[in-house]
């Protein structure tokens, strides 16, 4: 009996055999630009670094759109300017809420919101040419990291209001200025920021100019004033140094600040730490003004340090009066 009830299980198998399966599709795996997929068997046990955020992208995401610095020149108005530039009455009040458009004196220095929205096509922020270092960054003691970045400016002109937009791999965006107004020809600056949010190190950061005006010979002249050191001593102790010296200015300038910036050098060149003195008010320039302050390193000690001074004029002229 138990022979019998085989056979008609192998006969009804037969005649009914068993559908196969439909294989399962493997998933396809695109990987995303700029990104680099490892094997798993690769001989190579380290996977590809993940690549830096690139800094056009980064920069997309902040502040927008790049200010374009203007100076007030007799017979301006701010109505007069917002029309020059393609832009709305209420669009350059709100980028200058603290000038008063009942008392637009002569040298005053206004935001222009310039965007895709100006029609004229006037003053566009493209920067001008600059050279921009490898930003180095070190941690500090609070879970920040500080970033300081060299830009040089190579051309035949001066250059105003340098703007750099850092971007730190998981660690966030910052736009930074200069400390200094003015990039005189074949000069260098340090701009420094600090990231509250730092992933620990090696830090990856990225750096982009946003803005870098060319001054005009006739406008430096006007607005700043010669500004030369004099007796500069120099002194370093691992990762303080101290600066001391004489600023000497034109005997017969009006003068409504002076600055002296101070950035220090680590062993590799690298800037690492910079700061800015400011002689207190009010400026007399018949004298010398002296200075002496300290500036310290985020990192390694200090192996040398280099001294800037700049001068700005007090424009002093009658308000234009409102149209």
């Amino acid at each position: 009996m138990w022979l019998a009830l085989a056979v008609i299980a192998l006969l009804v198998a037969c005649a009914h055999p068993a559908t196969p399966a439909a294989p399962t599709p493997m998933p396809t795996v695109t990987p995303s630009p700029g990104w680099t997929l490892t094997p798993y068997a690769s001989p190579t046990a380290t996977p590809s670094p993940l690549p830096l955020p690139s800094p056009t992208l980064a920069a997309a995401a902040g502040p927008s759109p790049t200010p374009w610095t203007y100076t007030v020149v007799k017979g301006d108005t701010l109505l007069g300017i917002a029309l020059k530039f393609g832009i709305t009455l209420k669009a350059l009040q709100q980028a200058n809420p603290g000038v008063d458009p009942q008392f637009l004196s002569v040298g005053t220095r206004l935001i222009i919101p310039v965007n895709g929205d100006n029609p004229a096509g006037l003053p566009t922020p493209t920067p001008m040419p600059v050279t921009v270092g490898q930003p180095f960054c070190a941690p500090q003691a609070d879970g920040s990291a500080m970033c300081l970045v060299t830009v040089r400016n190579p051309g035949q002109q001066a250059l105003e209001s340098v703007g750099v937009w850092l971007v730190m791999a998981d660690g966030g965006e910052q736009q930074v200025e200069s400390l200094l107004d003015v990039l005189p020809p074949g000069k260098s600056t340090v701009l420094v920021a600090r990231f509250l949010d730092a992933p620990p190190p090696p830090y990856r950061v990225a750096a982009r100019v946003l803005r870098a005006l060319p001054l005009p010979a006739e406008s430096q002249s006007q607005r700043y004033a010669t500004a030369r050191v004099r007796g500069l001593q120099i002194s370093i102790a691992g990762m303080v140094a101290r600066v001391k010296g004489e600023v000497v200015l034109p005997k017969d300038a009006a003068l409504k600040a002076v600055w002296v910036l101070g950035v220090a050098y680590g062993p590799q060149g690298q800037p690492v730490g910079v700061r800015r003195w400011e002689a207190p008010l009010p400026i007399d320039a018949k004298t010398p003004n002296a200075f002496d302050f300290e500036v310290y390193s985020v990192g390694p000690p200090i192996q040398r340090v280099e001294v800037q001074a700049e001068a700005h004029r007090r424009i002093t002229t009658t308000a234009t009066p409102p149209p």
